[in-house]
């Protein structure tokens, strides 16, 4: 980033994102803005969300304190259905989002939260994806959510560069 100039985009990312994926991807987006959220320990998450949020919010006070860039929230695995409840938390805290990328995901499920999604989705199949999260693949077309099959990095750099 130039001096005196705000990222173009903040990406969040979730626990079980690679480090290889998300170095990658901060390699070649040096104009946005990357957070990895801290894992939280097996015995707090019945809390993910409301933790969650509070980690996403803080973070987002460090990094952009203006909240002038688009959020984009990206979500690994099981995090991916709680994509909506981060949302919600995040228009709750008068922050849009510009986009859901959900990565080898457990759909969220349909109306968990009635007016989601608020931006668009997409859901990314990477080469390594267990068999199970291939028949995500069809439910995603179904819900018309764009559909990515590459690598993580490749993908969530072509969909924020495309905001």
């Amino acid at each position: 980033m130039g001096s005196g100039t705000g990222p173009r985009c903040t990406v969040v990312w979730t626990p079980g994102g690679t480090p290889t994926s998300i170095d990658e991807f901060a390699d070649v987006a040096t104009d946005i803005a990357s957070i990895v959220l801290p894992d939280l320990p097996a015995d707090l998450h019945d809390d993910w969300v409301p933790r969650t949020a509070v980690a996403l919010t803080t973070a987002l006070r460090e990094h952009d304190a203006d909240h002038a860039a688009p959020l984009v929230l990206v979500c690994t695995g099981a995090f991916a259905a709680f994509a909506p409840h981060l949302g919600f938390a995040q228009r709750a805290a008068r922050r849009s989002v510009a986009g859901y990328v959900l990565i080898n995901p457990a759909l969220p499920a349909p109306g968990t939260v009635s007016d989601w999604p608020d931006a668009p989705v997409h859901v990314v199949i990477t080469p390594d994806a267990p068999a199970s999260v291939l028949d995500v693949e069809r439910a995603a077309h179904l819900r018309g959510w764009t559909v990515h099959t590459t690598d993580a990095a490749t993908a969530v750099n072509t969909i924020v560069t495309n905001l």
